[in-house]
């Protein structure tokens, strides 16, 4: 890791801390298999998303699924963005640039996501191995920045954010992804439209629930927090 790299990932860590502090949880999900809870700002354009779930996969292919699988197959599986990209060991780092669009309903400008990610994995005395994904503007890398034809009428938003991802046993392992979308405002774009990006983000702990439960086995309630 880069001392950039390192920065990051211990605030992105420091941050799951504090936005769950403020975070309220989502009505009706009390008793779900996946905890879900939001934070606004008050200012408008920004909100935060916090899921902790319990998935009966092994914490390493989990981290395998979120980071080096995921990142190939994001064009296949958001195919009606206008713009996906990935660039991988940026400059020689483990870190990489997602670039992606996101087409907002109700007719509202399309908003272009430029992210830096990189990772760490930390082992605790127990020998428990716990993965963490850090998410950040990629304006915080301070080496290259891939540029993307054909995106300058979107809006350029913003998105920071970080999973954690811990070993319960071999085969489970608990997942926090706390993520922010800040769409950029405008006065007249009503907060559904800000509701309906923090929610795509809440929704992935239970498409990966689904994915690996074993056996039809229902997970009941998240792991504590």
């Amino acid at each position: 890791l880069t001392g950039d790299e390192q920065n990051v990932i211990s605030e992105s860590v420091t941050l799951v801390e504090d936005i769950a502090s403020r975070a309220k949880r989502v009505a009706g999900t009390a008793n779900e298999s996946v905890e879900k809870f939001l934070y606004r700002d008050g200012k408008g354009g920004t909100a935060w998303a916090i899921s902790v779930a319990k998935v009966d996969v092994a914490a390493a292919t989990l981290f395998a699924e979120l980071h080096l699988l995921d990142t190939y197959a994001r064009k296949a599986a958001n195919m009606r963005a206008a713009v996906n990209e990935v660039w991988n060991n940026l400059d020689g780092t483990r870190g990489m640039q997602y670039t992606t669009s996101v087409s907002l309903p109700g007719g509202f400008q399309d908003r272009l996501y430029n992210t830096w990610i990189t990772w760490d994995k930390w082992v605790g005395a127990d020998g428990k191995q716990t993965y963490i994904i850090a998410i950040s503007p990629l304006e915080k890398y301070k080496g290259t920045h891939h540029k993307v034809d054909g995106t300058e009428k979107m809006i350029e938003a913003m998105s920071r954010g970080v999973y954690i991802i811990k070993e319960v046993t071999e085969h489970t392992c608990q997942v926090t992804r706390t993520q922010q979308g800040d769409l950029k405002f405008t006065a007249a774009m009503p907060l559904s439209v800000l509701d309906f990006v923090a929610k795509q983000y809440l929704g992935k702990a239970n498409v990966l629930q689904e994915k690996f439960r074993r056996n039809g086995k229902e997970n009941v309630g998240a792991a504590g927090r």
